[in-house]
């Protein structure tokens, strides 16, 4: 006879193996005869929390009132609460498990990252030595080292600000070592706040592992800004989740955000910082709407270069020939697109507009760099192939498609905006879009979906704008609302662009250069720290 003992075992390893279907049959089943299980409580409320958050919350709950030292759904439930905005309730439920399990590494370095980001940095200290003495994973071990290091830097910024001897200054914290967003971000508002007369202490945030740009890709200033200053405030250049506060210091946020709504994750982590800074209005309602209080949040956009195109300070244009021995540069229209490899930046969107308008006598080329690093390139043929099938049409059917892939310095970043004529996304959420804004700021032609931060600096006047519609998104991205830009209107404008460049020609490069140039957003996020005593 099968005992409720046995189908809990075969619908744990239905579990394990990623069955889940017919688990959730069997832990439903055991439930009908025993609803006070509590494993199978635990088990069915792990597996609905993907689909239903707050059901399988609610489950994992039950089995914690049956069983109060369950293990797993203490761990578990802390985790879901988590991602669900509500992180004094997970610190909670971590402590509860800690207690039953006191050697619990995973336990111990969840809440020492937590007591750091609050500034709690002798409680950080103690349980982030007690997880490192345990931890035996090579990788793991070094995050931990890192969290203790930034705790001494956390303990030193705070000493610093009581120090009447130092001069006044701010902390800037953020990755700047490597080619994302954020970095660049970092770099050029740490540059013009030097150049502004501030003092700056940059600090690395310093998770390890990254894959940064060589020291010789990066200003020296920026290298060089490691004294000590008397700072009011730190502002950290990031994702909510990755700000650590200082006691004593103002916690400020500079963030953004690409979708309709902040998660709860990010809403419940800004709520903990004294204020938020995004560059764009469509990043403030995004952060309102998920409950952030409006007099905690304010708008300083980001900046471009002011550099003409073709200008021998910044890059000339880059040279690329593709494995036919084919030049950009015989290609009149020359559109380009950077994005990250991933589906918000909609690549399939732009390959299936592409091989569905235009012809290989196009006098037209697709420049697309994808991704921050080498080793995308199979990936792009792969994507190619699928929306190959999709269109019914092929690339050699299509104008030509170049590839640049790898690391690239910002004069080399520039360099591709230089080889080019127009810039087109089809990004499904920005919270800037740095390229297409440099991109204008540079001349080229736009070809911009109609939503986000797009709003904050073109419009129909500048630019070719692309209607967009709400849709729920995907990957990353589900629960959350995002655009999806009309691909038939985008293969519309695409065409009118390759078959009259000069007819459709517009420009965004004096707006941007009057409104934009990071010189200017430097003065607004200056005005804004002081008018919240940040320096």
């Amino acid at each position: 006879m099968t005992t409720l003992h046995d189908l809990l075992t075969r619908a744990v390893g239905l579990h394990q193996a990623g069955e889940t279907d017919r688990a959730i049959v069997l832990y439903r089943s055991i439930l009908a005869v025993d609803p006070a299980q509590a494993d199978a409580l635990h088990l069915l409320g792990l597996l609905g929390r993907r689909t239903a958050p707050l059901h399988g919350a609610m489950l994992v709950d039950c089995a914690l009132r049956l069983v109060p030292a369950h293990s797993g759904a203490l761990f578990n439930q802390a985790n879901s609460l988590v991602q669900m905005g509500r992180l004094d309730a997970a610190m909670a439920h971590f402590r509860r498990k800690l207690e039953v399990e006191p050697d619990c590494v995973m336990t111990l370095s969840r809440l020492g990252r937590d007591a750091l980001a609050c500034g709690r940095l002798d409680e950080a200290e103690r349980l982030l030595r007690r997880a490192a003495a345990m931890e035996t994973g090579d990788k793991a071990a070094d995050l931990l080292r890192h969290a203790l290091q930034r705790c001494v830097t956390a303990r030193a910024i705070r000493d610093d600000a009581a120090d009447p001897s130092l001069p006044p200054g701010l902390v800037v914290r953020g990755v700047f070592r490597d080619s994302s967003g954020y970095a660049y971000v970092v770099r050029r508002f740490v540059q013009e706040l030097v150049a502004a007369g501030i003092r700056v202490r940059l600090v690395d945030l310093n998770y390890g592992g990254a894959d940064n740009l060589p020291d010789s890709q990066i200003d020296p200033l920026l290298l060089s800004l490691d004294r000590p200053v008397r700072a009011k405030a730190v502002v950290t250049v990031t994702t909510p989740p990755a700000v650590e506060s200082v006691p004593g210091l103002k916690t400020i946020n500079f963030s953004m955000f690409e979708a309709v709504d902040i998660p709860p994750l990010w809403a419940g982590h800004s709520r903990r910082h004294d204020h938020v800074v995004v560059a764009t209005e469509s990043s403030r309602m995004a952060w309102l709407r998920a409950g952030h209080p409006p007099d905690r949040i304010h708008i300083c956009p980001a900046g471009v270069e002011t550099n003409a195109p073709g200008d021998a300070s910044r890059a000339a244009p880059a040279v690329i020939v593709d494995n036919l021995g084919r030049r950009l540069a015989d290609y009149p229209v020359r559109i380009l697109n950077v994005s990250d490899f991933n589906d918000r930046k909609n690549l399939d969107g732009v390959l299936r507009v592409w091989l569905r308008t235009t012809r290989k006598e196009d006098p037209a080329a697709l420049l697309l760099k994808p991704g921050k690093a080498a080793g995308v390139s199979g990936g792009i043929r792969d994507l190619l192939a699928r929306v190959s099938a999709q269109t019914g049409r092929t690339t050699e059917q299509a104008a030509p498609v170049f590839l640049v892939e790898g690391k690239l310095s910002d004069t080399e970043m520039t360099s591709l905006h230089a080889a080019s004529t127009h810039y087109w996304s089809m990004s499904h959420g920005e919270g800037w879009d740095l390229p297409m804004a440099q991109a204008g700021a540079m001349g080229l032609t736009l070809l911009a979906p109609d939503h986000s931060a797009y709003h904050a600096y073109l419009d129909a006047q500048v630019a070719h704008m692309i209607p967009s519609a709400v849709t729920p998104g995907i990957g990353a991205y589900v629960g959350q609302s995002w655009w999806s830009p009309d691909e038939g209107e985008a293969a519309r404008l695409l065409r009118a662009v390759i078959d009259d460049p000069a007819g459709t020609r517009r420009s965004a490069q004096a707006h941007l250069l009057e409104h934009f140039s990071w010189q200017a957003a430097t003065r607004r996020l200056i005005a804004l720290l002081r008018e919240l005593d940040a320096l």
